[in-house]
């Protein structure tokens, strides 16, 4: 068994158990029965998950999510001041917005972030274009998405990575030229 398949092995029964809520041998049993046969069905899968992320990337993320932090604790507030209050009014509106975020999971991690902040949800998320449906509380909430320093965030984290994937800096991955070039996109039809 591969490292990685182990580790994910021992976090799926580590989540069933606390799931179980209890730790006899049944649920230890079941647990290692069910968690052996996910990471055997999805062992094809092993080489796409995401690696332990360097320290840059840890330091990217920390910092969105304490941004994050932040727009939800003012969200809470601004929502309880629009329901208890009536200031601003309620007045729900849709807008749609286009952010510079390219990757798909970036898109799913604002499409979250957006939906998580109180006042706002993400309806629908073309994948072509990129164009997020969003829906608003207050018209004050919908036009500050489109200035909104989390969205900044993922675009700063997605081209830090683009750049070190171009560089070829991939450090505590495989350093296979075709690897790096197939993650940066430049692999087609003319390649080796």
């Amino acid at each position: 068994m591969k490292r990685q398949q182990l580790i994910l092995l021992i976090l799926l029964l580590g989540f069933w158990l606390i799931v179980s809520e209890t730790v006899d041998l049944q649920h230890l049993a079941a647990g290692v029965v069910f968690a052996g046969i996910t990471v055997w069905f999805w062992r094809n899968l092993l080489e796409r998950m995401p690696k332990w992320p360097i320290w840059q990337e840890v330091f990217l993320l920390g910092h969105l999510l304490a941004t994050l932090v932040k727009y939800i604790f003012g969200s809470n507030i601004a929502v309880a001041k629009t329901l208890l209050f009536d200031s601003p009014p309620v007045g729900p509106v849709f807008v749609v917005i286009r952010p510079p975020i390219e990757s798909n999971w970036g898109r799913v991690l604002l499409s979250t972030c957006i939906t998580i902040t109180p006042g706002t949800v993400v309806v629908d998320i073309d994948p072509e274009t990129g164009q997020f449906i969003v829906h608003a509380l207050t018209a004050e909430a919908a036009a500050g998405l489109f200035d909104w320093q989390i969205i900044r965030e993922i675009s700063n984290v997605e081209s830090w990575q683009r750049r070190r994937l171009e560089s070829g800096l991939a450090v505590g991955r495989s350093h296979d030229s075709d690897i790096v070039r197939a993650a940066a996109g430049d692999l087609g039809p003319h390649s080796d």
